[in-house]
Parts: C-alpha cells; structure tokens; sequence
C-alpha cells in the first residue's frame, strides 16, 4: 500500500511537471496604479515591457491588467518602476503574486481542457497517495505492535 502511495506522489510531480512545461503559469489579475506623471503612450510601453495583457481602467488612474509574466524579476521591476504608484494582487515585498489573485485562462493554443484535467489530477494523486501511505504505515504500525504484544495466558 505505501508503494503504490508513493507511485501516486510520483505521478503527481510528473502531472505537475506536464502541466507547467507545457502551459507555464497561469495569467494572473492585478491592478497597477500609475503615477500621475505617466502619459498614456508611457503607459503603453510599460503594459508592453511588463506584459500586461487586457488592460482596463478601472478609476483615476488604476488600471486592471493579466500579467502574463509573472516571474520575481518581472514583478519586482513593475512594483519598483517610479512610474507605478501602487499594485494590488502583487506581494510588495516578495514579489509574488497573491494566492488569492484570479487566474486566467492559459496561453498558447494547447487544449485547455488537458490543464484543467492536469490541474484536477494533481491534488487527486496527493490526496491519495498520502492517504495510501498513512494507512500502509498505520497498518505496518499495528501489524508489528499486534506481533509484539506478548501472549496473554
């Protein structure tokens, strides 16, 4: 029972390995909020250089964009540009995006439907593989404590 855990563990990094060479990572929504010295033609070239992606405004001057790199460095460069006043679901600090901020749709022309099966598989194979593993090592548990119980007479 503990092997065929670990098997499930495995697919499951080999399913998350799949899934982030094949689709990377998943836009996320933030909003940017420029500095009022930031002209639209400014802007534009930074939406570019930053790979914001359907941008909306959203009031003043916040704008709501799917960044579609969302590496550190890429990040960090938007967060410490002078030319951005705020952001919202971007870690300010870490440089990371929040794990609360919405996704989007992959990008590419893949299937979208082999992420979604992938992104379902992958915790499925966690969950069951360590549930295996726990009763395969609760079951080993019991058996050598059954064994080592001495006769009762």
């Amino acid at each position: 029972m503990i092997a065929r855990g670990i098997v499930l563990l495995i697919a499951a990094a080999v399913a998350f390995g799949a899934l982030r060479l094949a689709y990377g990572q998943r836009p996320a929504y933030v909003h940017v909020r420029w500095a009022r010295t930031v002209d639209a033609a400014g802007r534009v070239q930074m939406e570019r250089s930053y790979h914001l992606t359907r941008g909306e405004l959203r009031e003043g001057n916040t704008w709501g964009y799917y960044v579609t790199d969302v590496s550190g460095a890429n990040l960090r460069a938007l967060v410490e540009n002078p030319g951005v006043e705020d952001t919202h679901n971007i870690h300010r600090t870490a440089f990371r995006i929040w794990r609360t901020a919405p996704r989007g749709d992959y990008l590419g022309t893949r299937p979208a439907w082999i992420a979604s099966a992938l992104e379902l598989l992958v915790p499925g194979c966690l969950a069951l593989g360590a549930l295996m593993i726990a009763a395969g090592a609760f079951r080993t548990w019991r058996t050598r404590r059954v064994q080592a119980a001495p006769a009762v007479s």
